[in-house]
């Protein structure tokens, strides 16, 4: 089998023509010409310099393919299945076809759209977004401001969230079902049959590859009474019909805390149980620290290293018994809210039957290339034991359709990819926290900036925070940046090509920034390294 990468083809014709210059070669069987992928592929013993030859006096551009470059695809069954709708899937629906396939089969059992349009980033931020609002009217920060008359409809909230989530799957989801027509989109289960071989609700399909992109929901723990006890998730958190009295959070993580400062700010009573004996252990503790302090401060009644034991309704309250240093306590509220973690959507699908692999707590086993023990079938997304955020999902899920058609090739650089968590200070990092840089065997220089010495934070009067940059010694490169600030998420953003690229502090030193702006504090904390920043002028070096 010979393939041709071919070039200066504008439509099908231009393919039936260069079908026919190939065909008119000595020693050509059989010739097909796929447009708009650009390749063709010849069977025969024919001479590679006369097939190329024969193309150019046609008018076109050939060259022989040596490498797994072209994915040509197969009549007799789909090119790809996924199973997924969310973003992992449509990343990678969207790429197979990039690469010329021509049918792909994506199959959802849920609302179209997966965890973070539907139950997670969008309608949280749009929660938190709310909240933090209607505080600042209720609570502004500069002087002289004062804001009466401040009321949150909670009806009205939920109504707009509905109605913001139906207009984004529309354009983010339908409409590229729209603009993709070799994609079939079916609202059902799909399982696997075989290596090869899938159901699709009562249908039988074959695959040449597969993506399993099937998601993850939320953990319920082994709580006594649980059950039997009616409670919220961030599945349905979303839908609440009244603001709670008083709220219980199961799990001190990045939902818990996001949510309860949210319904906090919106005039609920909040307390969270974290049955580890801190909050956000894989955050850097300078900066958990001052969080905390800050969600105390606020409000948040926050117990930590406490297990929930069982829980009960009783009339109109929630009563919660936990145990913690050996003592059992009773908590009540109103609601409860679990948030104690995510579980893979992997119970389902029937992986043995394609010899597909899954560890202790359900997530799919793949390798660097997101491959796993069956060489047809790929995993992306949350099911596959990465980090929980949308951005890795859609990437992971790119990456997998094209590993899964053109040969392994592709690997993820997990370590620059940023991640928050959405309270305010926002919580922001990149790269590696000074304890894993430890471990990996860094000698490590660190400086811990306060957002009090960045002047735009003062004119704002919201200095609650600080920036943390890991170093290497020596090198002077930067390893790990880590942010708690206003607009965190954002700010993070001006580290990642620093980490990503293996940029120095004088690199960083040696950027312009605009003055005064909350990012420049990246600058600030790397000057730290080199000078005190209290006894700098305005924008200097």
């Amino acid at each position: 089998m010979i393939r041709l990468k071919i070039t200066g083809m504008t439509c099908h014709h231009c393919a039936l023509t260069v079908k026919k210059a190939l065909e008119s070669v000595e020693g050509v069987k059989r010739a097909e010409v796929y447009f708009p992928q650009g390749y063709a592929e010849v069977e025969g013993e024919a001479d590679v310099k006369k097939l190329i030859e024969a193309v150019e006096k046609a008018g076109y551009g050939a060259e022989e393919i040596t490498s797994p470059e072209a994915f040509i695809p197969s009549k007799n069954s789909y090119d790809l299945l996924i199973i997924g709708g969310g973003s992992a899937g449509f990343a990678a629906a969207i790429r197979a076809i990039d690469l010329g396939a021509e049918k792909v089969l994506i199959a959802e059992d849920n609302i179209i759209g997966g965890t973070c349009l539907n139950r997670g980033c969008i309608p949280s931020k749009y929660f938190i977004d709310v909240a933090n609002l209607f505080y600042r009217a209720k609570n502004p920060e500069m002087p002289g401001v004062k804001i009466k008359g401040a009321e949150i409809n909670l009806e009205e909230v939920v109504s707009a969230k509905d109605k913001l989530l139906e207009e984004l799957r529309m354009e983010k989801y339908w409409n590229v079902l729209e603009a993709y027509p070799q994609i079939e989109y079916i609202q059902g289960s799909a399982s696997f049959a075989a290596e090869d071989r899938a159901y699709v609700g009562s249908r039988e399909v074959s695959f040449y590859r597969a993506v399993i992109a099937a998601g993850s929901r939320p953990f319920i723990p082994p709580v006594r009474g649980i059950e039997e006890t009616d409670y919220f998730t961030s599945d349905d958190i979303f839908d609440i019909k009244e603001l709670p009295e008083r709220l219980i959070i199961l799990g001190g993580g990045a939902v818990g805390l996001e949510l309860g400062q949210a319904f906090l700010r919106m005039g609920s009573e909040v307390v969270i149980v974290e049955a580890r004996e801190d909050i956000l252990l894989n955050a850097e503790p300078e900066l958990r620290n001052y969080l905390k302090e800050y969600l105390l401060k606020e409000g948040i009644e926050l117990l930590t290293g406490t297990k929930a034991v069982s829980v009960k309704r009783k009339a109109n309250r929630i009563k919660l018994v936990v145990k913690k240093e050996g003592k059992e306590l009773e908590l009540e509220g109103t609601h409860l809210l679990v948030a104690t973690g995510r579980v893979p959507n992997t119970d389902k699908i029937k992986a043995e039957k394609a010899d597909v692999e899954l560890d202790e707590k359900g997530f799919v086993k793949v390798n660097e290339y997101l491959q796993t023990s069956n060489e047809r079938v790929y995993a992306a997304g949350d099911c596959v034991d990465t980090p929980f955020l949308v951005t890795v999902a859609a990437l992971e899920g790119s990456v997998a359709a094209e590993n899964a058609l053109k040969g392994n090739n592709l690997k993820i650089d997990y370590n620059s990819i940023p991640r928050a968590i959405f309270t305010d200070p926002e919580l922001a990092s990149v790269g590696l926290t000074e304890g894993e840089a430890k471990k990996e065997g860094f000698e490590v220089d660190v400086r811990v900036l306060e957002l009090s010495k960045v002047p735009r934070a003062k004119i704002s009067f919201r200095t609650n925070g600080a920036v943390k940059m890991v170093v290497e010694k020596g090198s002077g490169r930067v390893l790990g940046v880590h942010v708690l600030a206003p607009h965190g998420a954002e700010i993070i953003h001006r580290a990642v090509p620093v980490v990503k690229y293996g940029l120095t502090i004088n690199d960083v030193i040696n950027m312009v920034d605009v003055y005064p702006t909350l990012s420049e504090c990246i600058k600030l904390c790397a000057q730290s390294f080199k000078k005190d920043i209290s006894k700098l002028s305005c924008c200097a070096q």
